[in-house]
């Protein structure tokens, strides 16, 4: 039950196509043009990326956990150039084996997730050898600024009001510790965004394994 939100659904539904709308959209090609084969798409929401799936990309496994989300994003999932999975599930805990998707797209899911760390984890786990991550978080801002105060002041109500959206956290830090290479990443101020949103992390990264020790 944690993960039925019908009202905020509604809510972020008509935000996102105004996204749409006003260039957000555009974003979202850009970000998902290098992905490939498999693709898993983390917090489908209403599916607005289904709409801007490159041609290299052969099937989608959608994640979405509220299930009236589901329920208005599976007309666009009909509708999508690429056969699309949609299934029930959550960042903290994919219902996908290992090393099993060629691609990831986490699209304003890392905000929302209870758990950031272990949700990078399971991007990682189900990434194959060489898969990629394709990012579009808003994040907390720049050291030092006025904006991120305001979102540490702000953070708590805003979470309450947004179904557990936060404006504080610092995406790029739990993806590098994740074992991810963010270097490619880019931090980029998205003017048309709400002010405590606009921060953002945009770009791809890839999962760098670790090797085991064997040093004597």
């Amino acid at each position: 039950m944690a993960h039925r939100h019908p009202v905020y659904s509604v809510v972020y539904s008509g935000i996102a196509m105004l996204g749409e709308w006003t260039g957000y959209g555009r974003r979202r090609e850009g970000v998902l043009s290098e992905a490939r084969g498999r693709l898993l798409i983390v917090g489908l929401g209403p599916g607005h990326d289904l709409r801007h799936l490159p041609a290299g990309v052969t099937e989608v496994v959608a994640v979405e956990p509220e299930p009236s989300m589901r329920a208005r994003s599976a007309r666009r999932a009909r509708r999508s150039r690429a056969p699309v999975h949609l299934v029930g599930g959550i960042g903290e805990s994919l219902p996908l084996p290992d090393a099993s998707v060629d691609s990831v797209l986490s699209t304003l899911v890392l905000c929302s997730v209870s758990d950031p760390s272990r949700a990078a984890s399971e991007l990682a786990r189900v990434l194959r050898p060489g898969g990629t991550l394709h990012v579009l978080e808003h994040v907390r801002a720049g050291r030092g600024t006025r904006l991120r105060r305001w979102q540490r002041r702000l953070d708590p109500l805003w979470s309450r009001l947004a179904a557990g959206c936060h404006v504080d956290r610092d995406t790029r830090e739990v993806l590098d510790a994740a074992g991810f290479d963010t270097s490619a990443l880019r931090d980029v101020f998205v003017p048309l965004s709400p002010p405590l949103l606009a921060s953002h992390l945009v770009g791809t990264a890839r999962h760098v394994p670790s090797w085991p020790d064997v040093s004597d």
